[in-house]
């Protein structure tokens, strides 16, 4: 860890990234309360993570081709000038008391369309940065940047909401955004673009799905993703109803307990981080899956705030596990050529979480936020169990990159090797 965040480089990418991500919270949070505030409908809350993340669904594998075929540096550039500019305009709409709901709903896609953007681009110059000896360490640390991200943005959203209304934490995320912004432009590494062959789109698109999803370990955690952002991190959205409305409290303990869930993210991935040399990173990987889904369900039935709290902590140690393995296993077992592919697929199936929380939040409109988590939460971990069993992420430690980014003689022999393409 020491030896890592010595590289300049790293380091403003790792700070640039922890401005952004406490912005992303941080605006999550006030826009939820803004649109329950104008409308009270659960429905429309759940209705602005759809947006939010729907571009993720139809156009992540595309992103993840222009990571492999654009020069990073730029991409991500372009997506932090996007976020001061977006942050800027629902500021004026919010000084001047003219916001509404669609203003919202536009912001939340345009912030979503620059995050499937950003996504592989991101975690590709991470890898270039640092390597695969120090990867594990890097995306621990990556993890941390998002949950300080979901610490300080919501905790700071809730107070700031009830000290002065919504201009002020507006102005917090506009300075925020900048900051980001400022820190990554000092970055030197800017690697050319990795690959430049004069192949179509849609055969890149073909031959990114293809090779994800042949690729016996990247197929397995996309199929758990897949379960994840559909019924687990969907329910997300329903957290600020299930506080008003099921455990009573205002905006300020609201995001206390949602920082809750990134304080136990922040402790898990310190001790990842700490440990950095994991032989079966899929065992962790599987073991924060079923932690954050059994966690959520005591969460949705507890009648209590601070028993809600310590479960929300709970939250956070399984999603740390399932987050930082997650990108950390397809970095280090797809070829050069196909990372940022298999981020795009990754990210593809990160975007389900729209119809997801469109399903969710369908069924708070009838039921109930609280009845809507606990379903989420008991299908997930129904589904969970065949996911993990056939699944080769639990059964043998992750190929190192010399065995993945083999050539294809060495290919054809993947039946020697578990963790190689089939």
């Amino acid at each position: 860890m020491r030896e890592i965040l010595r590289n300049r480089d790293f380091s403003l990418l790792w700070a640039s990234g922890a401005f952004d991500n406490t912005g992303r919270w941080m605006d999550t949070v006030v826009m939820g309360l803004l649109v329950l505030q104008q409308t009270d409908s659960p429905f429309q809350v759940a209705l602005l993570f759809v947006v939010r993340w729907f571009p993720m669904f139809i156009f992540s594998v595309f992103s993840g081709m222009i990571a492999d075929r654009v020069n990073r540096w730029r991409v991500i550039l372009g997506t932090r000038c996007g976020s001061v500019t977006v942050t800027a305009v629902v500021l004026c709409l919010v000084v001047f008391d003219v916001i509404r709901p669609w203003h919202l709903f536009l912001a939340s896609m345009a912030l979503g369309w620059i995050y499937v953007l950003e996504f592989p681009s991101r975690r590709s110059m991470i890898y270039e940065i640092v390597g695969n000896s120090h990867i594990v360490s890097a995306m621990s640390l990556e993890t941390f940047a998002l949950t300080i991200g979901r610490i300080v943005g919501p905790l700071t959203a809730g107070f700031l909401i009830e000290l002065s209304g919504f201009t002020a934490p507006y102005i917090f995320l506009l300075v925020g955004y900048a900051l980001a912004l400022g820190s990554f432009s000092l970055i030197k590494t800017r690697l050319p673009a990795p690959s430049s062959g004069p192949s179509s789109m849609r055969q890149n698109f073909i031959d990114g799905l293809t090779y994800a999803f042949n690729h016996r370990v990247i197929r397995g955690v996309l199929a758990i993703t897949l379960i994840m952002n559909a019924l687990a991190f969907s329910v997300e959205s329903l957290f600020p109803v299930v506080a008003k409305d099921h455990l009573n409290v205002g905006a300020g303990l609201t995001g206390v307990l949602i920082s809750a869930l990134s304080i136990g993210s922040f402790i898990a991935a310190g001790a990842i981080a700490w440990f950095g040399v994991i032989k079966f990173h899929g065992r962790v990987f599987c073991s924060g899956v079923v932690m954050q889904f059994a966690s959520l369900l005591l969460f949705a039935l507890s009648p209590w705030y601070p028993l809600s709290f310590v479960l929300m902590l709970a939250v956070g140690f399984g999603s740390a596990g399932f987050g930082t393995m997650q990108s950390t296993i397809i970095l280090m077992t797809a070829s050069p050529e196909k990372r940022g592919s298999s981020l795009g697929v990754l990210g593809l199936c990160i975007g389900v979480a729209a119809f997801g929380g469109l399903m969710v939040g369908a069924v708070a409109n009838l039921m109930g936020a609280q009845v809507a988590v606990i379903i989420s939460a008991s299908l997930g971990l129904l589904l969970l169990v065949p996911a993990i069993l056939y699944s080769h992420l639990v059964w043998h430690p992750i190929a190192q990159p010399d065995a993945s980014q083999s050539s294809d003689s060495t290919m054809s022999c993947a039946s020697a090797h578990p963790n190689q393409l089939p």
